[in-house]
């Protein structure tokens, strides 16, 4: 039943995403097709993996520290069907199944659509492509505030700054590195957000 909810809170969460800018792109194209192509799900004739493994790595290195600390004091914690998976049968298949779904499919793709692939370039297309991407990035770190269980300044600080950060990093890769396309940072948003609730359930979880 925990694996079936996390199927279906993922499919929805990414249809949701992928409306906003579906209709953006119908009322201003007038059209349907070249909609993947315009919102960033092609492949780049490089791809960047040399950029992408080490923006991979530097998120590890800077995330571990501040975010060991957020789960320590409290001011950060998982709520959802990983942690019930987790609870309920530790580290078997379907707990790997729901945190897969949850990190490939509800989190970093759904994300990626909605701040990469569609607000950023709207804003840079505005703005420029300095000041837009770091728009998408300040609202992309703003919106994960709502995982704090408490409001507390220094953890709203670091969040924003955190996840904003790999905002820019994943919007300047995409601008820059690959041709628009949001393939490849949604690959290292996965598998952030993959090792992230490992880490988590293996070492800070309460029992």
């Amino acid at each position: 039943m925990i694996l079936l909810n996390q199927i279906i809170s993922a499919v929805l969460q990414l249809l949701i995403f992928l409306s906003i800018p579906f209709v953006w792109y119908l009322l201003t194209q007038k059209r349907a097709t070249g909609f993947f192509k315009w919102l960033g799900l092609k492949t780049a004739p490089t791809p960047p993996l040399k950029i992408m493994f080490c923006i991979l790595v530097g998120f590890l290195v800077v995330l571990f520290l501040p975010y060991l600390w957020l789960y320590r004091s409290g001011n950060l914690n998982y709520q959802g069907f990983t942690v019930d998976a987790f609870r309920q049968t530790g580290w078997s298949i379907e707990t790997f199944t729901v945190i897969l779904i949850w990190a490939v499919v509800q989190t970093s793709l759904s994300e990626e659509i909605l701040f990469r692939g569609f607000l950023c370039k709207r804003l840079c297309n505005k703005w420029g492509e300095t000041i837009g991407n770091a728009l998408q990035a300040l609202i992309f770190g703003m919106v994960h505030i709502a995982a704090l269980p408490d409001k507390n300044l220094l953890a709203m600080f670091l969040i924003v700054s955190l996840t904003g950060g790999i905002g820019y990093a994943l919007g300047w890769l995409s601008l820059k590195k690959a041709r628009g396309s949001i393939l490849y940072g949604w690959v290292i948003h996965a598998a952030v957000n993959v090792f992230s609730p490992i880490l988590v359930f293996t070492f800070l979880l309460p029992g």
